[in-house]
């Protein structure tokens, strides 16, 4: 695909992997299996370690300063692994595993680094957006944030059901919360 996803194709892709794993679209998706089915490897930052700057790193990564990182796809030669932080809740480590699967789906290139002289992230806003809009479709598609909105489910009740944090539920249901309001209304205004 060329340089920009339109949400349309970034939804058509998030489909189609969910079908390829034998999901439809209201059942939760596991983002551990999608990586599995896609031949990556997922690897716990803490049990990387060997050696006492390994170790420095892992202490600093999830002990020092364990908001500033969550997980990055690694590119091995022509295949790729996924480190994830483990000193995050399960439901961020599923939702920062489906970003970094969300780079693999949409073929993102790597940028020479990963990190700059500083030590900060080297990031591609643009790219970011794209992993982030896909990473909400394979966990919580649109047709699974519009059936839980027309239910009256509550954040705690998708986050739940779908084994991701309340923030990232409102995150999903923001926009089916509207549409499910909006046709309701119209239902009720045509009654």
């Amino acid at each position: 695909m060329g340089a920009r996803w339109t949400q349309a194709a970034m939804r058509a892709v998030a489909v189609e992997e969910r079908a390829g794993i034998g999901l439809g679209p209201l059942q939760a998706l596991d983002p551990y299996r999608l990586a599995e089915e896609h031949g990556i490897p997922v690897y716990p930052l803490d049990e990387l370690g060997d050696g006492p700057k390994a170790y420095a790193a892992i202490h600093h990564f999830t002990s020092a300063r364990s908001k500033v990182w969550s997980a990055a796809l690694v590119p091995v030669g022509s295949s790729r692994l996924i480190i994830e932080n483990t000193a995050h809740s399960a439901t961020r480590r599923r939702a920062s595993l489906a970003h970094e699967l969300g780079h693999h789906l949409l073929e993102h290139e790597f940028a020479g680094m990963l990190l700059t002289d500083d030590g900060c992230r080297r990031f591609d806003p643009a790219r970011e957006n794209e992993a982030k809009f896909i990473s909400g479709q394979v966990l919580i598609p649109d047709a699974a944030a519009k059936r839980a909105a027309f239910d009256g489910k509550e954040n705690h009740q998708v986050a739940a059901a779908y084994g991701v944090s309340e923030q990232f539920a409102q995150m999903r249901m923001s926009g089916a919360r509207v549409l499910a309001q909006r046709a309701l209304a119209k239902q009720a205004r045509s009654r």
